[in-house]
């Protein structure tokens, strides 16, 4: 499957919806038309899919509130000449078969924008299958401890699909969000990935993906660094055991121009991609026309770290000896670790640690004592 559009038929077999009054109407209308009764009309019905009279005749009520199996309308439009786009564009909700949660008031067909990339994205970096031992089908949890981030996934779904139905509040009550099973199964269907295709240590970025254009690709990368990165006051860390989707995202990085680099550390077993300042402040850039298209793309908790990030770099390198002064200056007020005075200073905590050092061997300031995980606070030089 590979269409930028995906029609309700296209997402498999046993799939239950809910259509307006109006589109039961036309097929009862068209039914006395061509068979008289529906009795007759059940006749013919019977030969593509089996039902009983009464179950039909209880569907086909002004009202019903229940699903309908999407095959009773299907063939029912066969057989009454009703185009399946009317009968798409009539959809009101579905599901799959013995789901609980179901979509409202669909947008139909779905549209395969960037989000639908994201989304694979998450679930490769927080992502795991669900296996229902009910005899329900698979579906996709997202682990996000950050609530803003799980509200985002959900969002990101809504400008796909449409409005998503849980059967209780999982926002609220749950660290883990849900995918419906319907659109979990066009999540492996349409780039032809199995189950084990997303497993933390086996999964990769499809080549479909990676060939596409750049904001399918910035996605992607800004996926990983919702769910799996650590944004540090000069680049952007994202740690995986998993060597190949650290090369896949090494590989995003050098067609978007993010300068980047490569690591492994054999001691913890892991592989990193480090993006470097001036590939941050690019792909900050990208980010924000990107988010003019789709504010749910947000970088959430992370934005202003990146953009620190690129501030940091507008301004003078902390290297420059007024920065001393400046320290100096701070420290007589108070005393600071070297992280806290880069905040202050707008500058990187590398920066004021190498010049905070160098205060310390000049005899300008000293060593007042150690904070959080042994972080060395500075003081001014008592005389």
């Amino acid at each position: 499957m590979n269409s930028d559009k995906i029609n309700i038929w296209d997402l498999g077999n046993k799939i239950n919806i809910k259509v307006t009054d109006n589109f039961i109407d036309l097929i009862n209308s068209k039914i006395k038309e061509k068979y008289g009764a529906k009795r007759n009309a059940h006749k013919e019905l019977i030969r593509y899919y089996n039902i009983p009279f009464s179950t039909f005749k209880v569907r086909m009520k002004r009202g019903y509130k229940y699903f309908i199996d999407l095959d009773i309308l299907l063939n029912l439009c066969k057989i009454l000449n009703i185009p399946i786009n009317d009968l798409q564009k009539n959809v009101i909700a579905y599901k799959s078969r013995k789901g609980s949660n179901y979509i409202e008031n669909p947008k139909l067909p779905i549209e395969i924008t960037p989000m639908f990339d994201m989304l694979i994205a998450h679930h490769m970096a927080d992502g795991g299958v669900i296996n229902p031992k009910n005899g329900r089908k698979k579906y996709f949890g997202y682990r996000q401890f950050n609530d803003n981030f799980r509200e985002l996934y959900i969002k990101k779904f809504e400008s796909l699909i449409g409005k998503i139905k849980f059967n209780k509040d999982y926002i609220k009550d749950s660290t883990r969000a849900y995918c419906p099973t319907v659109i979990t199964n066009l999540f492996f269907s349409y780039y032809n990935l199995k189950e084990e295709d997303y497993l933390t240590e086996k999964s990769f970025i499809p080549k479909e993906i990676k060939e596409k254009g750049k904001e399918n690709l910035l996605v992607v990368l800004i996926a990983f660094i919702i769910d799996e990165g650590h944004v540090d006051s000069t680049l952007i860390t994202i740690g995986l055991k998993n060597k190949r989707l650290i090369e896949d995202l090494q590989d995003i990085c050098k067609k978007l121009g993010y300068e980047s680099i490569n690591k492994e550390r054999k001691k913890q077993g892991l592989f990193y991609i480090y993006i470097l300042s001036e590939g941050v402040k690019k792909l900050y850039n990208d980010y924000k026309e990107l988010k003019k298209s789709y504010p749910e793309v947000s970088l959430g908790i992370k934005e202003d770290k990146v953009k620190n990030i690129v501030d940091i770099n507008k301004k003078v390198k902390i290297f420059l000896k007024g920065n001393k002064e400046k320290i100096i200056d701070l420290l007589l007020e108070n005393n600071y670790s070297a992280n806290e005075i880069a905040k202050m200073l707008s500058t990187t905590r590398q920066g004021s640690g190498y010049l905070m050092r160098e205060l310390l061997k000049e005899g300008k300031i000293e060593v007042k004592g150690y904070g959080y995980k042994n972080t060395i606070i500075y003081g001014s030089k008592v005389i």
